[in-house]
């Protein structure tokens, strides 16, 4: 219950995502890391969202019966759901592998003084949403947000903002394209 009402808010954010083609689409707003130095100097990051949009050649409701195989087959834990918006996803959930893949796969959040890339070391916040809109040729638009932050897991300093690599996007899109087909193509 509690991912459908936060999946309510996300749907006023992501509303005017996408019309009909990807060039149509604009990412949600960024998020903004504050991060305070010795001395009190301040440093402002800026994140945007991964967006990732595909036009698949398939009405909109079978796209949309294909996203809950589609996350299962991702493991993406506590989805939700917001029908009248076509959006599907899971919000904040503490994510430590998907696809059975570490997490730099996906997402860059920098590099530990170990050289072991932090998305793999750190704890990771993600959140990844799929809204569907009406596409060309009776199509459908499938517009695929990332976002992800990261903490050190022994410490509590704040956390860093992750930049998503677009595999993920991708990925989403080509699984729905692997159910939709019944299990043929590029699920692999």
């Amino acid at each position: 219950m509690q991912a459908i009402c936060r999946l309510t808010l996300v749907a006023l954010v992501l509303a005017g995502c996408a019309s009909s083609g990807a060039s149509d689409t604009a990412p949600e707003p960024e998020a903004v890391s504050r991060v305070s130095f010795e001395g009190g100097a301040v440093v402002e990051m800026h994140n945007a969202p991964g967006v990732g949009a595909r036009d698949m050649p398939a009405p909109i409701d079978s796209v949309w019966m294909a996203l809950p195989r589609v996350y299962e087959m991702l493991g993406i834990p506590d989805v939700g759901a917001e029908p009248t918006q076509r959006i599907y996803g899971s919000m904040d959930f503490r994510a430590r592998r998907i696809e059975g893949k570490r997490l730099s796969t996906y997402i860059d959040c920098g590099m530990g003084t170990t050289a072991v890339p932090n998305a793999d070391d750190y704890q990771v916040t993600m959140s990844v949403l799929t809204r569907l809109t009406p596409g060309q040729d009776n199509g459908t638009m499938a517009i695929t947000t990332v976002r992800a932050t990261a903490r050190p897991r022994a410490t509590n300093r704040n956390p860093v903002s992750c930049q998503s690599k677009g595999t993920l996007e991708s990925r989403v899109a080509d699984l729905v394209m692997y159910v939709l087909l019944g299990g043929r193509g590029n699920g692999a």
